[in-house]
């Protein structure tokens, strides 16, 4: 069955780069979804039955070359959702072609990669204005910000909650570093800055059981927030989020359950039936290849929580 309608003329034509074992569960609910805002107009896949396959389903067109997709005009934006076959080549390439650019999840698997997009050449000109680019023009899937538990906390903490004191994340801390980066880009995302000190309470070193950060800048000592990520105690990989408010406190126990609780009132919601991180996160890419600017986080942003974690190897972090 074909996913179109005769309005696909006004809609953002996009290129699909990699499909991969994510595609069914995240994306492919995203994208039908998201008809009204854009329509998948090439598809460009190593398996070329997976890649007809798909096509097929959205009237779109199939490549078998990566620099062909690169240099059709009509194309608005390219999501590039599988990066096992891809190298800081192909994601150079991709980055430098001047179309906007979805990176999703897959991808942030490989920071080594992504730095080498905003690594210019200190003698060359053009290659930084192309690293001053691709920041701009690379977006990558920061899912955490945009859980539907997280945008009810955003608007709790505008509401009922008031502004954040502390962080606790209850975590698998043992896994890949960058999945720990994702959890530390959150707590930016949420305070509003990144993090200016890494420490032990104790003073000692730190270790594979718990990280701890401050977000100090432009703030009196008296006034200084945290946020602790710590090793959950049965192991779960899915982490478990308990913030402390001027007004109240919330937790997130997934990403659709919140509950919350002033001195006055309190309540457990779920919230399954909101648009999930990844529609939000595409519809704001759309919004973005037309020229808007939206606040879904820079790809700078990412590797800078990514350094943070990486820093803490050296103290008895443990991950990949």
């Amino acid at each position: 069955m074909r996913m179109v309608d005769q309005s696909r003329r006004d809609r953002v034509g996009l290129g699909l780069i990699g499909l991969g074992p994510s595609w069914e569960q995240r994306y492919l609910d995203a994208l039908v979804r998201l008809q009204s805002r854009l329509t998948v107009r090439l598809v460009y896949d190593p398996v070329e039955a997976r890649a007809k396959s798909i096509a097929s389903e959205f009237d779109a067109e199939v490549t078998g070359s990566l620099r062909q997709m690169l240099a059709r005009p009509k194309l608005q934006g390219l999501l590039v959702l599988d990066p096992g076959w891809l190298g800081a080549g192909a994601l150079s390439l991709i980055a430098g072609s001047g179309k906007p650019v979805f990176l999703a999840r897959p991808v942030l698997r490989q920071p080594t990669a992504l730095r080498a997009l905003l690594q210019p050449c200190p003698t060359s000109n053009t290659e930084a204005k192309q690293a001053n680019s691709a920041n701009d023009l690379c977006m990558p899937e920061l899912g955490l910000r945009f859980t539907p538990s997280t945008c009810r906390l955003r608007e709790l903490i505008a509401t009922k909650l008031g502004r954040i004191k502390r962080i606790v994340i209850a975590c698998d801390l043992s896994g890949e570093k960058t999945e720990t980066a994702h959890l530390v880009d959150w707590c930016h995302h949420l305070m509003g800055q990144p993090p200016t000190v890494v420490s032990n309470p104790n003073g000692q070193s730190i270790s594979n059981h718990a990280i701890d950060f401050e977000f100090n800048s432009g703030l009196p000592p008296f006034n200084t927030r945290t946020a602790r990520l710590q090793q959950g105690s049965n192991g779960n990989e899915v982490a478990r989020f308990s913030i402390e408010c001027e007004r109240g406190h919330a937790t997130l126990s997934d990403r659709t359950h919140i509950r919350w609780e002033t001195s006055t009132e309190s309540a457990d919601e779920s919230l399954v039936d909101e648009r999930s991180e990844t529609e939000i996160l595409i519809d704001q890419f759309c919004r973005r290849a037309l020229g808007g600017l939206n606040p879904v986080g820079r790809l700078s942003e990412y590797l800078s929580a990514i350094e943070v974690v990486e820093s803490l190897s050296g103290r008895g972090v443990s991950g990949k």
